[in-house]
């Protein structure tokens, strides 16, 4: 494409910009609230995932053991829980067996030696014993609860040769339930956001259509001329499609700025002070601006070059007809 043609498309999309300035508000408007609801989404799943990885033992379930058992009892419920592990696709070691003193240990590091735990543990540690399975994920949510229903159905034999229930309900300790609750938030969210993706980008698809077909209308004498006496197809498509990509371009960059202003001074703020009202919560971990700038910034101007490339091309299709 030789320079003057280039600058004379660029010149036409500028004029077809302003020539219909309440249209292109319009369409630029409606593809930056697009942008912004699709990139606050992504911002508040990514940040859903960081707080959910950052539980301890998220993917572990603990069964505690009564002080009642004997070592051979004790033992019987390793050996069932190692036959769980073996037939599991998604553990990978064997239980890992945790005594009261270990938990003891652990408590202290965990309230920093504080002295009165000491004082608890010397007069008789009520902490129990426990067996520790540790999942590779949780993405396979069925194997995960059949891994918990067989751990409950976990059955031991007492000195007289009995059976008995080996493992109580309320003594396995997993995050099956949060794991299920937080994935189905999570996945809401996700289908809402593509179903307003979808919705917004319709409707921005309509409004630019129907702005370049304003100019489009102001010029067909124009473009019957020009066909007659020979242009192609492409050139005179190209002044009305660099309308659509600036106004896509401009309504990416607009959104971008938004985001960050909505990220920096909004949702920062919504965080923290969330965090400091909740007693007793651990803090949000809410991500750098800047690790999100890349992928919102590809996204957004992926979505505005698609509307104003489309939206253009559907425009141009009657006045193109030979």
């Amino acid at each position: 494409m030789k320079p003057s043609t280039f600058f004379y498309n660029i010149g036409q999309g500028f004029k077809g910009i302003f020539r219909n300035s309440v249209m292109t508000v319009a369409s630029v408007l409606v593809l930056v609230a697009c942008m912004i609801l699709v990139g606050t989404f992504y911002i508040v799943i990514d940040t859903i995932d960081r707080n959910f990885k950052a539980i301890n033992d998220l993917n572990v379930i603990e069964v505690k053991l009564s002080k009642d058992y004997s070592d051979d009892q004790v033992a019987q419920i390793g050996k069932a829980l190692e036959e769980i592990c073996r037939s599991s696709p998604i553990i990978d070691d064997m239980p890992v067996f945790v005594s009261a003193d270990e938990h003891g240990e652990r408590m202290k590091e965990m309230f920093d030696d504080a002295g009165w735990i000491d004082e608890i543990i010397k007069s008789g540690n009520p902490l129990r014993a426990s067996y520790r399975l540790e999942f590779r994920n949780f993405s396979d949510f069925d194997e995960v609860t059949r891994v918990r229903n067989r751990i409950d159905s976990i059955t031991i034999t007492d000195e007289s040769g009995a059976q008995t229930d080996g493992v109580d309900s309320k003594d396995i300790k997993d995050y099956i339930e949060l794991y299920g609750t937080v994935m189905s938030v999570k996945n809401t969210l996700y289908i809402a956001g593509i179903w307003l993706l979808a919705i917004l980008l319709i409707i921005s698809l309509f409004v630019i259509m129907n702005t370049i077909k304003l100019g489009v209308f102001a010029r067909r004498n124009e473009i019957t001329f020009m066909r007659l006496c020979g242009a192609t197809k492409a050139m005179i498509r190209m002044p009305f499609m660099v309308e659509g990509i600036i106004i896509g371009i401009f309504s990416a960059a607009l959104a971008f700025g938004i985001e960050y202003y909505l990220f920096k001074y909004l949702l920062t703020d919504i965080v923290r002070s969330a965090t400091s009202n909740a007693t007793g919560s651990a803090d949000i971990i809410l991500g750098e601006f800047s690790e999100y700038a890349l992928p919102l910034g590809i996204g957004f101007l992926a979505i505005g070059l698609f509307a104003g490339i489309v939206s253009s091309g559907i425009s141009l299709k009657k006045y193109l007809k030979a």
